[in-house]
């Protein structure tokens, strides 16, 4: 059972007086029978006495580690059929209060905005989207049927929304072009986004062509990965982050070798990609792509310090780095060191060592055609690399790699 804490605060300037106002905080009150599926009873602990806040004067009472109990029924039923899934059913929270002054008895009342109750952390994503279309599309504070027939939403006032969650929650809304690049995602090319409906189930409930996720879930993923590993950078503006393969190779193919952008995955769920332009011993200008960096792999090393040291072996030959300039054409350095974290070793005469992200190519590989993913050197690929090289260039690489990576080329 999970504890919760909510405060309330009176806002109108009261008289002294010489009593104390107590606050009874319910769950559910008054709600008309059969509107929910799940009942739930609130921790005994449910009575405060209001006190003055020091900083304003105001008379709040906050309840801490509240409680909501599930209500069982004689029968066995939990409650009463429901066709809404949980993240949808809104329930909510009231206060009352008794206030008495010269006589008169004056009973209080307000009630929170309507709220999702979820079981587990899976819910959370699909709970959050519930929130967010309520308080887009309704002004009405206990519409708690809402999502019984919920309304659509225009294009205009849902990328509004997602502007305001990635401010909100990782510091940097998304400029018109990212935002364009989202309405694309979700509804296809069009002449203008603003007018295009997008429903409920569009948004959260329905997968993307082609995919096995929906466009909510893809991007609460990325808003996830932001908050855990890319913060920094993605403040500072060093992550374009949504752009499509093909609006990444209009934006790259004229620009000099070396020239890279950082995206988002379209196909990995919480991933980051960069693609930088790359020249072939044939002088061909290609677009190469590194497989995407998941939360699993950015847990070991820095986004930051895996841009800087990236590397390639091709044909055995350990290659500086491809990566120049970020687009349009800001030094790398200049724009990723002073993010990069270098760990110091204390206390004993070691050695200092690094996790450097290589990729394993071959420039025969590079001009081939169609494009190619190719596994980058690990305990399980040695097999597919072995004709490649020789068996003590292996061991000397081994020893100075960890984990994996992966590079593609793009036409």
């Amino acid at each position: 059972m999970t504890q919760f804490s909510t405060k309330v605060r009176l806002l109108v300037k009261l008289p002294e007086v010489d009593y104390q106002l107590r606050v009874k905080v319910t769950f559910d009150k008054d709600l008309p029978p059969n509107r929910v599926s799940r009942q739930f009873a609130m921790s005994n602990n449910n009575t405060k006495v209001m006190d003055v806040e020091s900083s304003n004067g105001c008379l709040s009472a906050e309840f801490k580690r509240l409680e909501l109990k599930e209500q069982k029924f004689v029968n066995g039923m939990k409650g009463h059929e429901s066709f809404l899934p949980v993240a949808e059913e809104l329930h909510v929270i009231s206060y009352q209060a008794q206030f008495s002054i010269q006589g008169i008895t004056i009973d209080l009342e307000t009630n929170s905005l309507p709220l999702v109750v979820i079981s587990g952390h899976g819910q959370m994503p699909s709970g959050w989207a519930s929130v967010m279309w309520y308080n887009m599309l309704t002004d009405e504070p206990k519409n708690l049927s809402f999502f019984s027939s919920p309304f659509s939403s225009t294009w205009a006032q849902l990328s509004e929304v997602l502007h305001w969650q990635f401010s909100s929650f990782v510091g940097l809304g998304l400029n018109k072009e990212q935002l364009s690049m989202l309405g694309n995602k979700l509804l296809g090319p069009q002449a203008s986004y603003n007018d295009c409906q997008v429903s409920l189930a569009m948004f959260c409930k329905e997968n993307l062509p082609g995919r096995s996720f929906t466009f909510w879930t893809w991007l609460e993923c990325i808003l996830d990965l932001i908050k855990k590993h890319l913060q920094p950078l993605w403040m500072d503006g060093c992550i374009m982050g949504f752009a499509t393969k093909e609006r990444e190779q209009t934006l790259l193919k004229e620009r000099d070798v070396g020239t890279f952008l950082l995206r988002f995955s379209e196909s990995h769920l919480g991933g980051i990609t960069f693609t930088w332009v790359d020249q072939c011993n044939d002088e061909r200008v290609k677009l190469s792509s590194v497989v995407p960096y998941t939360k699993n792999r950015l847990g070991t090393l820095p986004f930051a310090n895996i841009v800087r040291d990236y590397k390639l072996i091709a044909d055995g030959v350990l290659s500086e780095n491809p990566l120049k300039f970020l687009y349009p054409h800001i030094p790398m350095e200049e724009a990723f060191g002073k993010h990069c974290i270098t760990q110091q070793v204390q206390g004993f005469d070691y050695l200092q060592s690094d996790f450097m992200p290589i990729s394993i190519v071959s420039n025969s590989r590079l001009a081939e055609s169609p494009p190619l993913e190719m596994p980058v050197l690990s305990p399980w690929s040695l097999d597919a690399i072995s004709q490649s090289f020789s068996p003590s260039d292996i061991q000397i690489i081994l020893s100075d790699l960890r984990g994996e990576n992966e590079v593609c080329n793009l036409k």
